[in-house]
């Protein structure tokens, strides 16, 4: 082999060397991360969608799918569509944890937004931890997701701890309750209701002199009632669900009782009303987002919306709006986090919400040392059978 001949095909192995060498660099700069393509976002959900609870996870379904399905249609998020894997737990902690497991490790998805239930996302609260998964808007009001500080998880509605506080002090200031009687259900929503109302009532100046436990299964309420009435209860407050409370309020109004009665953000749903009847007038309820005015611009087209991709002309219930305000997070948190997108990106987008406001989302906040969205309520009461808000006071804890 000539000198020249030998140069020349040193020169063209140091050429393919250097163009592999680019290439690989070039190959390695693209990185990879789970459920993030070109031109879609896999994020998975699970909630009860048959069994005993669907009726609270349909709608939430019909909500998210709404609004997912409207961005989708105006070209998704930095030019990926949001493609949802929403799985059915039956509001069984045990599916909710074997779903979350497929929904990371099979179908590797981005983010789990949003999960509902507190049984589901307690089981599956370590696990999405250890994992960093995001998990944005878990829809519970226990306090385990909040408090201790995940990195991963991001609240939205307040926790019934803080909830319970904010009921006392409520009807303490404005109610002038004395005495107070708490019935709940024995379940994380009672319990942890009952703790929040015991912490703040020597702050608001009033007595608890009756507690009531009811089982999940309970339908007779007929000696909860009378016990808080011989106790002099001025004011009632109801820590359990829809169609306990409504038994509870019915059975009141049978015995004469005419305390005040409020009750958890839980029962904010017309389904109470259609349920208690006119024993619901003048029950206080928690909320935290400002959704019952039929003429309200933003609720209109939250209807219009919930409509169009339901092919349906039936009114949604407060379930559903829950499910389309977790859209919202979710979408502002991937636009926030931009086209180059990963997991630490959304942790810190979200983490720039300042008062965010959506079509129904309002006044969420996190930092980066608290990712609790909502720390305030919104006061309703049944007037008439319909559900109205009180004021536009936002109500927080007096410290």
């Amino acid at each position: 082999m000539s000198k020249k001949t030998l140069r020349l095909c040193v020169w063209m192995a140091l050429v393919i060397f250097v163009g592999a060498l680019v290439a690989g660099c070039g190959a390695a700069s693209k990185k990879t991360v789970a459920g993030v393509s070109d031109n879609s976002i896999k994020i998975g959900s699970f909630m009860a969608l048959s069994g005993p609870v669907a009726a609270v996870g349909v709608p939430v379904k019909k909500g998210l799918e709404a609004y997912i399905q409207h961005i989708n249609d105006q070209g998704g998020v930095n030019g990926r569509k949001i493609e949802l894997i929403i799985e059915d737990d039956q509001f069984n902690p045990a599916n909710a944890l074997a779903a979350v497991k497929k929904l990371v490790e099979q179908d590797k998805v981005f983010a789990i937004s949003p999960a509902l239930g507190t049984p589901g996302v307690l089981a599956t609260l370590d696990y999405l931890a250890d994992k960093q998964v995001p998990f944005i808007y878990p829809m519970t009001g226990a306090s385990q997701p909040a408090y201790p500080f995940k990195k991963n998880t991001f609240v939205v509605q307040p926790n019934y701890v803080d909830e319970g506080k904010i009921l006392t002090q409520y009807a303490a200031d404005k109610m002038s309750a004395k005495k107070v009687a708490v019935l709940w259900q024995n379940s994380d929503i009672g319990k942890q209701g009952l703790e929040g109302v015991k912490a703040q009532l020597a702050k608001a100046n009033v007595q608890l002199v009756y507690d009531g436990a009811h089982d999940v299964k309970d339908v007779d309420f007929s000696t909860h009632i009378l016990k808080a009435k011989e106790a002099g209860a001025d004011s009632v407050i109801l820590y359990t669900v829809v169609g306990q409370c409504a038994g509870i309020l019915k059975e009141a109004q049978k015995q004469g009782y005419k305390a005040n009665f409020l009750t958890t953000y839980v029962n904010s749903d017309l389904n109470l009303v259609k349920l208690a009847g006119d024993a619901a007038n003048g029950l206080v309820i928690g909320g935290w987002a400002s959704i019952t005015d039929l003429n309200d611009a933003n609720y209109k087209k939250f209807v219009e919306l919930y409509q169009k991709y339901n092919k349906t002309t039936e009114t949604p219930s407060g379930y559903a709006t829950a499910g389309f305000i977790a859209g919202e997070i979710l979408v502002e948190a991937l636009k926030r986090a931009g086209k180059d997108l990963d997991r630490e990106g959304v942790i810190k987008a979200l983490e720039s919400f300042k008062g965010f406001n959506g079509i129904l989302a309002q006044d969420i906040t996190y930092t980066a040392e608290s990712h609790v969205g909502v720390k305030y309520l919104i006061l309703f009461k049944v007037e008439n059978g319909t559900i109205v808000q009180i004021s536009t006071d936002k109500f927080t804890l007096k410290q």
